[in-house]
């Protein structure tokens, strides 16, 4: 028996003019092959392939919810000019929704979807221990690409999504650092 759908409401992004995407795939492409042949750390992690998370294959509403979550984040942040690098990977130590690049600056995006605000805004979801196994994962994730010396920021994205309603984004930029005391 299958299990049921969500019945979401896709947002309308704007369209671009035909010239705008070639001109942003070119953009896109020259930065791809960049990327490939640069001896910059975080350029070349683009390209180490990870552990696929668990929840891109399974059909239950709640996980379809998140996966369609995650893809509006990643097209809020790539309007916001952010280069995606990895995308639901898995390590050892637990998952990584999202890491972006802007400029020289490499961020980790965790990214919540709720279809309610029963308990709270999704963003209220990630609790100090949530926040404390995310940079665990962060340290991992860069001490595997062998990125050091770079600034690092960790946002969320926390995305309400009634049935039968468009979502809303709110993108919270610096919402933790490594630097935070344990509450």
């Amino acid at each position: 028996m299958k299990t049921p759908t969500i019945p979401l409401i896709r947002p309308q992004h704007p369209t671009k003019p035909c010239w705008q995407r070639f001109a942003n795939f070119c953009y896109h492409l020259w930065d791809d092959l960049r990327s490939q042949c640069s001896k910059k750390p975080l350029e070349q992690c683009r390209w180490i392939r990870f552990a696929a998370a668990l929840k891109n294959v399974s059909d239950c509403p709640k996980d379809q919810l998140a996966r369609a979550g995650e893809e509006e984040a990643v097209w809020l942040l790539r309007e916001k000019g952010y280069i995606i690098l990895q995308q639901n990977i898995r390590i050892p130590e637990g998952e990584l929704d999202i890491v972006a690049r802007k400029n020289s600056l490499l961020v980790f995006v965790e990214v919540k979807t709720r279809q309610k605000q029963k308990f709270g805004k999704p963003s209220d979801a990630v609790k100090n221990a949530k926040r404390q196994r995310q940079i665990i994962i962060a340290q991992q994730f860069m001490s595997l690409c062998r990125i050091t010396n770079v600034p690092i920021r960790f946002d969320i994205i926390s995305i309400l999504w009634p049935p039968n309603s468009p979502p809303t984004l709110q993108h919270i930029e610096n919402a933790f650092s490594i630097n935070d005391k344990e509450q």
